[in-house]
């Protein structure tokens, strides 16, 4: 026999999933650019004032943290870009999803706690 219950559990974690990418996503551009703006300040920095050779090093060490975290930035973007895109495509499947996902919760609840109201009396003469 198969298990009843769970299902709308699958389309709201496929759901997630999909708005969880779009969020990384996001996030993952902002820190580019962040990223990116520090990068220039360092760069501007060595080439406008004159700094010692301990700030150099100083600066180097930093611009080799900054470059990596941009590179993790960007390497997000490259994963989540194609779902990002397929979600934007099908955003009426998306919709779609979200109206199946209520209607298979309310068929989830309507069959769990179940009741019965006899509507006679005929428990009572053969076994009462």
């Amino acid at each position: 026999m198969v298990k009843i219950d769970g299902f709308s559990n699958q389309i709201n974690a496929f759901l997630k999933f999909c708005r969880s990418c779009q969020e990384l996503n996001r996030i993952a551009a902002s820190n580019e650019t962040d990223l990116d703006n520090k990068t220039q300040d360092i760069l501007h920095n060595i080439e406008l004032n004159d700094n010692y050779p301990d700030d150099y090093v100083l600066q180097g060490l930093a611009l080799r943290e900054i470059r990596k975290r941009r590179r993790e930035a960007k390497d997000i973007q490259r994963i989540m870009t194609p779902i990002v895109q397929w979600t934007d495509q099908n955003q009426k499947t998306i919709n779609e999803l979200e109206r199946l996902l209520g209607a298979v919760r309310k068929a989830e609840k309507s069959t769990t706690g179940r009741t019965y109201m006899n509507r006679t009396n005929a428990l009572e003469k053969n076994f009462g």
